[in-house]
């Protein structure tokens, strides 16, 4: 090949990128830090958690109501996607999908004023690498990590492009991401950009732009209605009563508070304009991207909000990671307007304050990473020695007895569903179909025992494996009528809010 073809070829890319907005992005440092935070989705790519067992694995037995919960009728598409391909091929699209939603918000960030190029790229490796919602893991938040996807594609072709094919896809986009209910409020935020980026700016010209994007401007009301009209739910699961309405009063009182204050800083300090309005922005983010959960009461409108928060950012919060999907963006800008703000004699130390934020981020996420693989490997374990064992003389009836609950990952439970799911991949679906499982030695006195041990700190099993690579997990099978003793239930708790570093020294609270 000449070297006339290769220029042409490296133009044509780089016009490409310009006319796409990605010009600039850090592809080489995003993917390596990226596949290092998140490649861990690989090595347990068929593993199954929470309601995977029954909204996938064996839907026939205990289905997953899906009208009851008022989910989109399209949701249904992911067990016919799970049948065709398995849980290997939801692991590699939840990596794609997340990380291509880094690579459209770096250009959405393209069209802000406030933004420079570097702050571009800082903004988009955190919005990549924070360690929130570890619990994309789970297939049964599949919905969340498709609607996701399809909501920044959508923000990033309405605000990118211009031709009216575009902003059609980009509106049938975001509809379908209205999947995930919590996107309905954050859907302010690009209809936002969108007209600030008309250059009609006064409440009489938003009249003008009303009428003219009065399809886009109504797109959550019409999937509302929809919603209520064609699959309303009967669980109340994301009932929007007014007495939950009421109940975030504290909470939106503050933030408009905050957003208050750095709007009017960002009009008086004009040295630091900029800073505070990526501030100012970040703060408005993480408004938009928390209500739905405070209107639903995860989150409490009170002073414990910031326990709660932090406690399910790094905490052992169990599955509930996934409702901070949409914190990512927010706390991104919020660390980087702070970083803005650090005086100037620690300015020539940014990039370094920069890269240990970095640093810190990939840390937890392998962490976080870690915790699921030495969980899959106790599954693992448990499921062998059942084949190893064959079915029980005693019948269909088993004690599940785990005494390495420090290990579960993120402190998350051990329910029914997990252990007759483990009887399922060990004995096949009658033999799940027909048991019945206790976790308590008194409930039944003739029952095949399974009892787990194993290593008490994750560093400890992370020893074990560079050492004999094997966790260190024992599980005991015994079909002795009366095996299971009390004392061998443990009730060991775990404190919700230990830093990742106590997981790996046992600390317990």
């Amino acid at each position: 090949m000449s070297d006339t073809a290769v220029a042409e070829s490296g133009t044509r890319l780089q016009n490409f990128l310009d006319h796409a907005s990605l010009r600039g992005f850090p592809w080489k440092t995003a993917t390596i830090l990226y596949t290092i935070s998140w490649g861990w989705l690989f090595i347990v790519r068929d593993s199954y958690w929470a309601d995977d067992w029954n909204s996938f694995l064996h839907p026939e037995i205990t289905p997953f109501d899906y009208e009851a919960l008022g989910l989109a009728p399209w949701t249904e598409l992911n067990q016919v996607f799970f049948d065709l391909f398995g849980p290997g091929v939801f692991r590699l699209v939840t990596f794609c999908f997340y990380f291509g939603s880094g690579v459209v918000v770096f250009g959405i960030t393209k069209s802000t004023t406030f933004l420079s190029l570097i702050q571009r790229k800082q903004v988009v490796l955190l919005f990549l690498l924070l360690p929130f919602n570890s619990a994309r893991v789970a297939l049964m938040v599949f919905h969340y990590t498709t609607a996701y996807f399809a909501f920044f594609l959508a923000w990033y072709l309405l605000v990118c492009f211009a031709s009216p094919k575009t902003h059609f896809l980009s509106l049938a986009l975001f509809f379908l991401s209205f999947g995930m209910h919590s996107l309905l409020p954050f859907y302010l935020l690009p209809a936002l950009q969108k007209f600030l980026l008309s250059n009609m700016i006064s409440l009489r010209n938003f009249c003008a732009f009303a009428r003219k994007n009065f399809v886009m401007l109504m797109m959550p009301v019409f999937y509302w209605v929809m919603r209520s009209v064609f699959w309303p739910e009967r669980d109340l699961y994301h009932d929007v009563s007014l007495t939950r309405l009421s109940g975030t009063t504290s909470f939106v009182l503050f933030s408009g508070l905050i957003l208050l204050l750095a709007f009017i800083l960002q009009r008086k300090m004009f040295a630091i304009k900029r800073t505070l309005q990526i501030i100012f922005v970040g703060v408005l983010c993480l408004f938009f991207g928390t209500i739905a959960y405070s209107v639903v009461g995860f989150f409490p409108d009170d002073l414990l909000f910031f326990s709660k928060f932090f406690e399910t950012f790094l905490g052992r919060s169990d599955w509930y990671s996934r409702h901070q999907t949409l914190q990512p963006l927010g706390v991104a800008l919020l660390i980087v307007g702070f970083v803005g703000l650090l005086p100037k004699f620690l300015k020539k130390l940014t990039r370094s304050i920069q890269a240990f934020i970095l640093a810190i981020c990939v840390v937890f996420n392998i962490g976080f990473g870690f915790e699921y693989v030495v969980d899959h490997s106790k599954q693992k374990e448990v499921i062998g020695v059942l084949k190893e064992e064959g079915e029980s003389r005693l019948g269909s009836d088993y004690q599940f007895v785990d005494q390495t609950t420090l290990l579960n990952a993120r402190g998350r439970a051990y329910r029914e569903r997990d252990w007759r799911g483990l009887i399922y991949l060990a004995y096949g679906i009658e033999s799940m179909r027909s048991s019945r499982v206790e976790t308590m030695c008194k409930s039944i006195s003739d029952a095949r025992l399974v009892l787990i041990q194993g290593p008490e700190t994750h560093w400890q099993a992370l020893k074990n494996w560079f050492s004999d690579r094997d966790m260190g997990f024992k599980v005991t099978v015994d079909d002795t009528p009366g095996a299971c003793k009390p004392e061998m239930v443990t009730s060991e708790k775990v404190s919700g809010a230990i830093p990742i570093l106590f997981y790996f020294t046992g600390a317990k609270g």
